[in-house]
C-alpha cells in the first residue's frame, strides 16, 4: 500500500482480508496522519523490550492509503508519521498527475 499508490481492486481487497488474519493486528478508528487526517488506523506491535508500533492509516469511507505512523518507546519516545497528499497514475516519466 504503501508503495504502490494504486492497486487492482480485488488484490486490495485481498490485502485487506488478510490483514485481518495476521497475529496482533490491530484496528484503531480515529488514527491521525501527518496532515490531522482521521481515519482507520492498521496496527502491530513488534518487539517486546523496545516495543515499535507500525500503523498504516487508511481513508475512513473509501480504506486508500493515507499515511503511516511508526512509534518506539523505550527509555525515550520517537514518533515518525507520514501522509501521501497526492497519488495517480501517469503515461510517462516525469509526468504529475493531473
Amino acid at each position: 500500500m504503501q508503495a504502490a499508490p494504486v492497486l487492482p481492486p480485488k488484490v486490495n481487497a485481498s490485502l485487506f482480508r488478510a490483514l485481518k488474519l495476521v497475529p496482533g493486528v490491530r484496528f484503531i478508528a480515529g488514527t491521525e496522519d501527518a496532515l490531522h487526517r482521521h481515519g482507520l488506523g492498521v496496527q502491530i506491535v513488534s518487539g517486546t523490550r523496545l516495543p515499535i508500533r507500525r500503523t498504516l492509516v487508511l481513508g475512513p469511507k473509501t480504506y486508500a492509503y493515507l499515511g503511516y505512523r511508526q512509534q518506539w518507546h523505550g527509555a525515550k519516545d520517537f514518533t515518525f508519521v507520514f501522509a501521501r497528499k497526492v497519488s495517480g497514475v501517469v503515461d510517462h516519466p516525469g509526468e504529475r498527475p493531473r
